[in-house]
């Protein structure tokens, strides 16, 4: 691109990114950059109060807590690899499911992993819509749990409220 754009003035060169080192592109390239500072909604930042001694049991039980007592509005939850994902899955829809069991106090619930290891089509239901309103009129929601895959490469409608315990799997070189 660097040797096309010199030679080719009818081409323009847009890079966006939200995460990107905007200085490295500028000097390679040598153009203009346009930073868009802020956020498109307001966002409440709220940290436990103490130290969690489990991470993972800490986000399963915010994920449900949410989902029983917040208001409408999907759910994305952070954690580290595919056994953290699948667990939690499996542990959120588990106790849900039994706290709700026969009463429909809670809203219906769909709970779906997003990591990279994940065949295309099971990635793409994240994009679905939150179930209906069960019987008694309570909406549905969705919670998403995901590695950082998701963290800047997509973006899914309804999120309202992020969990992030803050642990990311990173490799190193030795």
């Amino acid at each position: 691109m660097k040797e096309i754009l010199p030679k080719r003035k009818d081409l323009k060169l847009v890079v966006m990114s939200a995460t990107m080192d905007t200085k490295k592109f500028h000097d390679y390239f040598d153009g203009p950059v346009l930073d868009i500072p802020g956020r498109l909604f307001p966002v409440e930042i709220l940290y436990s109060n103490k130290p969690e001694k489990d991470y993972l049991e800490a986000a399963i039980n915010t994920a449900i807590q949410i989902h029983c007592h917040e208001k409408q509005g999907d759910i994305l939850l952070f954690l580290t690899g595919e056994e953290e994902i699948e667990q939690a899955c499996t542990r959120i829809k588990r106790e849900v499911d039994k706290e709700n069991a026969g009463k429909d106090i809670y809203g219906n619930l769909l709970v779906l992993p997003l990591y990279s290891s994940l065949p295309p089509q099971m990635q793409q239901r994240i994009f679905e819509k939150a179930p209906e309103k069960n019987r008694k009129g309570v909406p549905g929601r969705k919670i998403v749990i995901a590695t950082n895959i998701a963290e800047t490469s997509i973006t899914i409608d309804g999120i309202v409220y992020v969990i992030d315990p803050g642990f990311s799997k990173q490799k190193v070189r030795i």
